[in-house]
């Protein structure tokens, strides 16, 4: 029914939010952030889409952004006590700058960060990964987004968020820090690519608040 609806107008904003929610509920997190930016694209502002979006990223653990979606929901709604409960409790337990970026000391959780010259500046591909292989990986990860983004400028396709690499082994998720750096997030093909692809999201945010600290 819902797909039905939007068929016959996209632009509701409600019939967005609506599937965003049941794809939320089925575990499907990369469609339901497909719908409530799709729903935001119709009603700048959805307080639903805020509230889903926000709900997304606190799931992913990434806590700026569900933050960022709660004070922009709550500005909307100043008077609603559940968004500043969920507000204060995003602040509560989001971890510090160096607390997020710690994670890419463990090799077993796959992460990569790779600078524009295609040297590794922290992480790894896995526990059973040795060095050389992650600093292999680091090498082409630079230069994949580069072609990636090269290839996208020259067919007016706009920015590339990241990309998805699938092999028998191992799936991969690439995704843009900053101009002067790369992430690339591993995984067994078993894990669901959008899992993969918000996980790698999320450590892309922390690891380009690591790297201005640094800077």
């Amino acid at each position: 029914m819902v797909l039905e609806g939007l068929a016959a107008d996209p632009t509701l904003a409600a019939g967005h939010d609506l599937l965003g929610r049941i794809r939320a509920d089925e575990g499907d997190d990369a469609s339901a952030m497909v719908s409530w930016r799709a729903a935001l694209g119709c009603e700048p502002g959805h307080l639903g889409a805020l509230k889903g979006l926000a709900f997304l990223a606190f799931r992913a653990r990434d806590y700026a952004t569900a933050e960022r979606h709660l004070e922009s929901a709550s500005h909307r709604a100043p008077h609603d006590a559940s968004l500043l409960t969920a507000l204060d409790r995003v602040r509560a337990v989001r971890p510090s700058v160096h607390d997020e970026a710690r994670e890419f000391d463990d090799p077993a959780n796959g992460l990569l960060l790779a600078d524009a010259d295609g040297m590794r500046l922290r992480g790894g591909l896995g526990q059973d990964a040795p060095g050389a292989a992650s600093d292999a990986a680091a090498a082409e990860a630079g230069g994949l987004l580069r072609e990636a983004t090269r290839n996208a400028r020259l067919l007016g396709l706009g920015t590339v968020k990241h990309l998805v690499i699938e092999s028998t082994d191992a799936r991969f998720v690439v995704c843009p820090v900053r101009p002067d750096a790369a992430l690339m997030a591993y995984r067994t093909p078993s894990t669901p690519t959008g899992r993969l692809v918000a996980m790698a999201q999320r450590a892309a945010g922390a690891a380009e608040k690591w790297l201005e600290e640094m800077s």
